[in-house]
């Protein structure tokens, strides 16, 4: 059996830590968890990481993961938004392709606060699923080396097992959001209480 290689090995108190750009409510961060999950990364090895979310959505996460790890769907890092390499930052976060979950942020663009705000919403492979802005006929893509094909290893696609299985827990997957809405996001799930 091969080693577990460890992406992520906060404490709960460091990977719950407020962000101080942006202070988190206490309600909110007291209704979330810190979930370690295992994941096959493009490097075919187990891999072992932690993501935040709303306790309430718990069992769900948890079950998105281990579909994954059965499937073999490449993940190439699960780390915490309050990570210390990324502090927060949603561009670093997407940039290093790491796959996450609560960040007290907005909706990029706009002052509407994220469903990631409430640890309601994770994003899977930004580079492999990357999420695309449309302003005054331009695509916007995030982050900026992505491209989306359906076919590359760790994309994700509406027909893919893990997002029929997310959406009949009720999720939503941002690859369906029509341009015309604004944006398509087809790393992000989030869950609609």
């Amino acid at each position: 059996m091969s080693e577990i290689i460890t992406d992520s090995n906060m404490s709960f108190e460091l990977a719950l830590a407020d962000n101080p750009a942006d202070p988190c409510p206490p309600e909110i961060l007291g209704s979330l968890s810190l979930l370690e999950v295992r994941y096959k990364g493009f490097d075919k090895q187990t891999h072992a990481g932690q993501i935040v979310v709303a306790a309430v959505v718990e069992s769900e996460v948890r079950q998105f993961f281990r579909q994954a790890q059965a499937l073999e769907f490449p993940i190439e890092h699960v780390v915490p938004a309050a990570d210390p390499r990324f502090r927060w930052d949603d561009e670093k976060i997407m940039a290093a392709n790491v796959s996450s979950g609560f960040n007290y942020r907005p909706i990029a663009g706009t002052d509407k606060l994220s469903r990631h705000s409430q640890g309601l919403a994770f994003d899977i492979n930004p580079r492999q699923n990357p999420y695309i802005r449309y302003e005054n006929g331009e695509e916007i893509t995030q982050p900026p080396d992505a491209a989306w094909d359906k076919y590359v290893p760790g994309t994700l696609n509406a027909n893919h097992p893990l997002v029929r299985m997310m959406e009949s827990l009720g999720w939503e997957w941002g690859g369906n959001w029509a341009p015309e809405s604004g944006r398509v996001d087809y790393q992000h799930f989030e869950k609609p209480l």
